[in-house]
């Protein structure tokens, strides 16, 4: 990738003060580029194109410029005070290479590898900083040791076409003001180890990717590293340095034109501590209702009805974008409020309902999988499924609603997520009440009566119940197998008021 410059808006410009920017290359020949100029006080930031005098309001900034040719890029930035006629130089001859390595080298051949380096405004490290790689060759950064900046450099090692290898690798390191001495061999016994695991079944998409990005650095928090794309699933390892991570896993489908077409994607955000390996699994079974339970907002019952297909182990939202929905509210047995989401609105589809009754509420949301752009993929699991609440709602209150959200996880699954004909699946029905609205007050758990399940092998038309029980303190369904086909399931949780959830996933896993 070539380097860039990246900054926030444009301030009005006063025009009594100038700044002239001389930018040389290595050669020491110079050569024009667009520069960013941040003012120090009020963060104000400007283009500046070098070698021609820039008007500016009078002020100290910092000015970031990447200084390219057709073997090099080179990085620097430059205190400058702007009063009456300003000079400042960016002389790519002083920068010093940037070079990361491991130790020991990795074992495997022939792997592809890409460093990327960025020089940060401390103050605002997302908002105002200069990046660049060795994409067109070398990799030079001009040391400053004012505090007012940060550096940070990353360097990944995959297989060439992002096929996943037995193990890739994702290193960074950030420093205060960017140092005489950039390079660094980092050890391998300094890295942590993930376990990957992307399975196939349940996504619209036709591949997946697995992305690392910092979190939370001083700089450098922009670097995305791809570290595996595949259309089928897998089993890999990533070793990446300490600190906090965003581990992604992205979805991409075939439109009808056949040109990709991204659906959305899964983040975990982990701590990760040297020599300590942690687990992720992606693209489980089965995509049920997400944990986000509804609301009643000053007397107003309020839920979102696109949060229909989330991943088990992302309970929060929808795995993917694309559905639609017919969600309705009842009270006393009559329907009070109808709402239809016919996928992709505009905005989030939600219903509201004004409280002006204290009493029985019944709220059902039926959706079914929905992209009108691609062609699905043969066999998709998840491609429907439904809730009901049935909770007691007072006008004029604040509260989430004393039920239970229900979150279905099949284990023993293939990376396919198929189980073997005529075997038995342990499906874990978590349990959850999370507080998601500042407004809405949780209150307690409401007591658990009874939690119940039944599994159906003809795509819902007929239903039987299966035994449930506790596994490791975790109510776990008991679904005996079919010989062939897929199956479907559906799971409730009765709390002593009479209070329950009903969760139905029509295609969870498959057979085979």
């Amino acid at each position: 990738m070539p380097a860039i410059v990246l900054g926030g808006g444009v301030a009005a410009v006063a025009a009594s003060n100038t700044l002239a920017l001389t930018t040389l290359d290595r050669s020491g020949k110079k050569v024009t580029v667009t520069a960013l100029a941040v003012n120090l006080s009020t963060h104000s930031s400007y283009t500046v194109k070098s070698n021609k005098p820039k008007k500016l309001p009078k002020g100290s900034y910092a000015v970031f410029a990447n200084i390219g040719d057709k073997s090099s890029t080179t990085l620097g930035v430059r205190t400058v005070k702007v009063s009456g006629t300003s000079k400042t130089t960016v002389d790519a001859r002083k920068g010093k290479k940037v070079t990361v390595g491991l130790s020991p080298a990795p074992a495997e051949a022939g792997l592809y590898t890409q460093t990327e380096v960025e020089i940060c405004l401390k103050a605002m490290p997302l908002s105002y900083n200069v990046q660049g790689s060795d994409f067109y060759g070398d990799l030079y950064v001009i040391p400053n040791s004012s505090k007012k900046y940060t550096f940070a450099a990353t360097r990944a090692w995959t297989d060439r076409l992002l096929n996943p290898g037995p193990t890739q690798y994702a290193v960074m390191y950030t420093t205060a003001g960017v140092p005489s001495k950039p390079s660094r061999t980092i050890k391998q016994s300094s890295l942590a180890t993930i376990n990957v695991t992307a399975r196939r079944g349940p996504s619209a998409g036709r591949d997946s990717s697995f992305v690392a990005q910092p979190a939370d650095r001083s700089c450098g928090n922009g670097f995305y590293q791809q570290l595996v794309s595949a259309d089928q699933p897998y089993r890999t390892k990533v070793k990446v340095t300490a600190g906090k991570w965003d581990f992604q896993a992205d979805s991409s489908g075939t439109a009808k034109d056949g040109s990709s077409y991204g659906l959305g994607g899964l983040t975990a955000t982990r701590k990760v501590v040297a020599g300590k390996s942690y687990g992720l699994n992606f693209y489980r079974s089965a995509w049920g209702p997400s944990a986000r339970l509804p609301v009643v907002l000053n007397g107003r019952i309020s839920y979102l009805l696109e949060e229909m297909f989330a991943d088990p182990g992302f309970p929060m939202k929808n795995a993917e974008g694309g559905d639609k929905a017919t969600a309705t509210l009842s009270f006393g047995g009559k329907i009070v409020k109808t709402v239809k989401d016919k996928g992709w609105e505009p905005y989030g589809k939600e219903l509201e309902y004004r409280v002006k009754k204290a009493g029985w509420y019944k709220l059902t949301n039926d959706a079914s999988r929905y992209y009108p752009e691609i062609t699905f993929p043969a066999g998709m699991l998840s491609t429907k499924a439904s809730v009901t609440y049935r909770f007691k709602a007072k006008p004029n209150t604040y509260a989430t609603v004393p039920v239970y959200a229900i979150t279905m996880l099949p284990t023993g699954l293939s990376l396919h997520n198929r189980a073997k004909p005529a075997s038995t699946t342990n499906v874990q029905l978590k349990l959850s009440r999370t507080k998601w609205e500042a407004d809405s007050t949780l209150g307690k758990n409401p007591k658990i009566k009874s939690v119940g399940a039944k599994a159906s092998f003809d795509g819902g038309k007929t239903w039987r119940s299966v035994k449930v029980k506790k596994v490791s303190g975790v109510w776990t369904a008991q679904v005996p197998n079919p010989a062939s086909g897929a199956v479907s399931l559906r799971a409730r949780v009765t709390d002593t008021t009479g209070g329950y959830t009903d969760v139905t996933i029509y295609r969870a896993y498959a057979i085979g």
